[in-house]
């Protein structure tokens, strides 16, 4: 699947729909995020606050969702947010997207959107330039 509007479109839709079944009861920070891998497919998740302030992130979900189902491959992940700018993944997010790009061998694009419609397009080596490198076995 190649990096055109309309499949930016596909993510953004799938994104904006995880988003609203966020639980985040202590911040109302609502966050959905589309992982495509390179097969094709779109994997969602959101985040999920928990009272001791530890929340699993969207992406994280996303990543989760997707190696449950055999994929390690990512092509982009989209992550939908409601503040101005759109949200940017964390460091640790971008770590894990660190360690799966390394597998493959491919950098991941990261294109982040908010409800107002504004969208910043990276790759994910402009936002961690030098992740940890995982130990090989």
């Amino acid at each position: 699947m190649h990096d055109t509007e309309k499949n930016i479109q596909k993510l953004v839709i799938k994104a904006k729909e995880v988003s609203l079944q966020a639980y985040a009861p202590y911040s109302n920070f609502r966050v959905g995020a589309a992982l495509l891998t390179a097969s094709g497919k779109i994997y969602t998740g959101c985040n999920v606050e928990f009272s001791d302030y530890i929340a699993l992130h969207a992406e994280l979900n996303a990543i989760g969702a997707a190696v449950k189902n055999g994929e390690k491959n990512f092509d982009s992940i989209l992550i939908y947010s409601y503040c101005s700018p759109p949200v940017l993944p964390c460091g640790s997010c971008r770590q894990k997207l660190f360690e799966f790009s390394q597998l493959n061998k491919k950098d991941i694009k990261i294109i982040v959107v908010n409800d107002k419609g504004e969208k910043s397009k990276y790759l994910l080596s402009e936002l961690l330039p030098s992740g940890n490198i995982p130990v090989e076995k």
